[in-house]
């Protein structure tokens, strides 16, 4: 793990807000000189820290969508299986995130559709037939009460 400061902490609090923030104002936001946030923002691109820089895109704005989140049940647990299941995962760009989870079920996968046809396609030749799926679950999402892709970095947040 890399050791970052408090200038760290708000630099990646400022470029969460803004990744487009040119490195001159950036410094100014974070309270150093050009050079040395240039150096500091390759750092923690370079450690990993800061993964990409991507736009967030309003889809609702350029066609009607549905969310759905499914609950998945394999029915054999095995290191094998569970990364078969990954990878087809991943050949799905429909699927914008997957999470292996403890509890009741084995994944937890959220769906972006531009109808139920198409994700009953995606259910009927994927979820349904492959990898032992014993069960999903289907969750119809209604509304976004939050949907936040920040992560808390504030240095009062990050436990140490």
């Amino acid at each position: 793990m890399i050791n970052i400061d408090r200038i760290d902490f708000r630099i990646l609090e400022a470029l969460q807000t803004d990744g487009r923030l040119p490195v001159k104002q950036l410094a100014e936001i974070v309270g150093v000189s050009v050079s040395p946030c240039w150096q500091r923002v390759k750092k923690l691109e370079k450690a990993g820290i800061i993964r990409r820089y991507t736009a967030e895109i309003a889809i609702e704005k350029l066609q009607t969508v549905q969310v759905l989140l499914a609950h998945v049940t394999l029915s054999r647990s095995s290191r094998e299986i569970y990364a078969a299941f990954e990878r087809h995962v991943l050949e799905i760009p429909q699927i914008v995130e997957c999470y292996e989870v403890t509890g009741s079920f084995d994944y937890h996968l959220k769906f972006v559709v531009i109808n139920m046809q198409k994700y009953n396609e995606i259910v009927e030749t994927f979820l349904s037939t492959a990898f032992g799926v014993e069960k999903y679950v289907t969750y119809v999402v209604t509304r976004a009460a939050k949907d936040e892709r920040a992560v808390p970095v504030s240095i009062s947040s990050v436990e140490r």
